[in-house]
């Protein structure tokens, strides 16, 4: 048989659960629900782990110590993190792994609906310090002792194991619900602890008011295997792992590549420099060290070009005479002087017959090719005109 709890509010907690019970094949519920199994088909065995022990280890230790006490294989095994202390868990649920996968069939058709399957013992409300009890009508006596443990018995087992349970830690107040039960009220009566059969007589007591489902309950979900989680989650690392391994390598080859590519580049780029460097030494720079390529190459050049210019410009004033020599020999000028003056250019004093033959000389020798400009020119009584011509021998000197 197989229990069914649908959400509504309760003087328990809010929200709490109604029970209602079905057999196997009998209709869900309609609404969200946790199903229970028979807290005697799934304890809580208790273990002895360093405190200190945490995580994966702590759980392989805890496998270990229950096959060392007997546990026989196919057995269910799963961590009970209940209360605050999460880390610190210190008992497992225990059940068989074919009952197990039978609850988790029977629920299947609901779905999401079903929030979770548990032993009936926890699902009775808890607080801390406080031992929750409660007798069934067939006899069964479910206990819920503080917020980590609890059991299913009948009522002789449950008795023998309330007193081992009182040894060990006394409860501050008790909260008995359900049906009278005369082995275990007697047991209580004598007890010296505040026993309430409702949760508003425990406000006397300084006891806070349990919760049902409140202290990491439903994550013992027995309808979920947490090995095919382990499994599936399992593939999925592998399969991210993969990934990221064709990732890297694929990484790894393309930084190949770059590098190999990278020094290409370097050795054609040495290459240019020593050809560049070769080619700079038989023109330009013949000795001392080369620093700058095209510093050292603009700078060579742009004296090589002074230097042609400067002879251009020195050779320019023999080329105008010579060119306006036929012109003057034509015209037949007096020369009295001939003379290179910078910024004139070449000078020429010379005496001629009037200015109408001074102009005829000027436009003469501007049509040979050479631009002249009279500088001076004076008439002389019986001797003409005297004037100073000056002739243009460098491009800069002819536009001015």
């Amino acid at each position: 048989m197989i229990a069914l709890f649908h959400r509504r509010r309760s003087a328990h907690a809010a929200p709490s659960l109604a029970i209602h019970a079905t057999e196997s094949g009998a209709p869900l519920p309609d609404g969200p629900f946790v199903a229970t199994v028979p807290g005697a088909d799934a304890p809580l065995l208790p273990l002895d782990l360093p405190s200190g022990l945490k995580g994966v280890a702590r759980e392989r230790v805890a496998r270990r110590q229950l096959r060392d006490a007997g546990c026989a294989a196919g057995l269910d095994l799963r961590p009970a993190r209940l209360g605050p202390r999460r880390e610190s868990w210190a008992r497992m649920l225990v059940c068989d792994g074919v009952l197990r996968a039978d609850w988790a069939t029977l629920v299947a058709p609901a779905g999401r609906r079903c929030r979770a399957v548990l032993p009936d013992y926890l699902t009775l409300p808890a607080a801390p310090g406080l031992w929750v009890i409660e007798a069934g009508e067939g006899g069964t006596v479910r206990a819920r002792l503080g917020l980590e443990d609890g059991f299913a018995a009948e009522p002789d087992l449950a008795r023998a194991l309330l007193e081992e349970a009182v040894k060990e830690v006394a409860p501050a107040a008790i909260l008995r619900l359900g049906a009278p039960c005369v082995p275990l009220d007697d047991w209580l009566t004598p007890l010296g602890v505040p026993v309430s059969d409702g949760p508003e007589a425990l406000a006397t007591t300084g006891i806070a008011q349990p919760v049902r489902l409140g202290h990491g309950e439903l994550a013992l979900d027995l309808a979920r295997d947490p090995e095919a989680l382990r499994v599936a989650l399992r593939g999925s690392l592998l399969r991210i792992a993969a990934a990221l391994v064709l990732a890297l390598g694929g990484f790894g080859l393309w930084a190949t590549s770059v590098q190999i590519e990278t020094e290409r580049l370097r050795d054609l780029d040495r290459s240019y420099r020593a050809n560049a460097e070769a080619m700079l030494r038989v023109a330009l720079v013949p000795s001392g060290p080369v620093l700058d390529i095209r510093a050292q190459a603009e700078g060579a050049l742009s004296r090589a070009r002074a230097e042609a210019e400067a002879a251009r410009v020195r050779s320019r004033p023999l080329d105008v005479l010579r060119a306006a020599g036929e012109v003057l020999a034509a015209h037949d000028p007096r020369v009295t002087r001939v003379s290179y003056q910078p910024g004139l250019g070449l000078v020429i004093d010379l005496e001629i017959g009037d200015f109408a033959a001074l102009d005829a000389l000027v436009s003469d020798l501007a049509s040979a090719g050479t631009e002249a400009r009279v500088a001076r020119s004076v008439a002389r009584e019986g001797s003409g005109v005297e004037a100073v011509l000056a002739l243009a021998t460098t491009l800069a000197e002819a536009g001015q």
